[in-house]
């Protein structure tokens, strides 16, 4: 008999007739006692999705659309967490017609948990499926800088160039070798430094955008971009010399020697 290869997780969510199922429940400090850098604001949306998927249940069938559409935010808030299993298991609850199940990112959260309940073969078709509907660009951008058991292809974009015959100046001198496991590595770092600025956490997006350096130093030029709109007069020692290491490494020695000496004054 066939079994669909999304049955691993869904199984041990049957339930009988007149069950009524429970939507994940938010994590308090009393069932955690880790958690990821890039979960603080995921797990608010958690707590305040259950509350509204709570609310449309009750509503009964006027409310299906937003329902569904509930149920996916809460599948995404549970993946950005870590809990691709759970997510899997949020993402099932949308009705398999709906509009919301056939959002990429949707189809990506159930792909990853296939792979965290070992369904590998059935996550790499998923995998591929989405790949190929919206391209490796979009695919690599929709997880932003998330783990994944899964070999997402690297965009072109982020692959590293060919060596070229004259000496290299700036960043490109500085790179840790043509590696792509280490450039897309860095590029997940820049992302999550890029949400953690928005986010208004300043640390978290210096303590990614520090290692994104580290692993390729070609990123210096969007890093730049990313952290000088956070600097002002007040900024910390630590802060102004990571970004003197950013100007250093995107060639700009003279600026970089300013901040240094700026740091030193601080």
């Amino acid at each position: 008999m066939h079994r669909s290869p999304r049955a691993g997780y869904r199984a041990s969510r049957s339930q009988g007739p007149g069950e009524r199922q429970e939507e994940p429940k938010p994590r308090t400090a009393s069932t955690t006692s880790t958690s990821s850098p890039m979960s603080g604001l995921s797990a608010l949306a958690e707590a305040v999705l259950v509350r509204r998927i709570a609310q449309l249940h009750a509503q009964g069938d006027v409310a299906l659309d937003e329902l569904d559409a509930a149920r996916a935010l809460l599948a995404e808030a549970l993946w950005r967490q870590g809990r691709p299993i759970a997510a899997g298991a949020a993402a099932g609850r949308i009705r398999s017609g709906s509009l919301e199940r056939r959002r990429p990112v949707v189809m990506l959260i159930e792909a990853e948990a296939l792979a965290a309940t070992s369904q590998l073969e059935a996550a790499t078709r998923l995998m591929e499926r989405i790949v190929e509907e919206v391209g490796v660009d979009d695919a690599w951008r929709l997880r932003s800088g998330v783990p994944s058991r899964l070999p997402w292809p690297t965009p072109a974009s982020l692959r590293p160039r060919r060596p070229v015959e004259q000496q290299a100046t700036g960043a490109e001198a500085l790179a840790p070798g043509a590696d792509p496991a280490r450039t897309a590595a860095a590029h997940a770092r820049l992302e999550a430094a890029r949400q953690g600025y928005l986010a208004n956490d300043a640390e978290r997006g210096d303590r990614e955008l520090m290692v994104a350096l580290r692993l390729d130093a070609r990123i210096a030029p969007e890093g730049i971009a990313l952290f000088e709109p956070t600097l002002d007069d007040q900024s910390a020692t630590e802060r102004l010399l990571l970004y003197g290491d950013l100007l250093r490494a995107a060639g700009r020695a003279a600026e970089a020697s300013a901040v240094y000496d700026r740091a030193a004054r601080a």
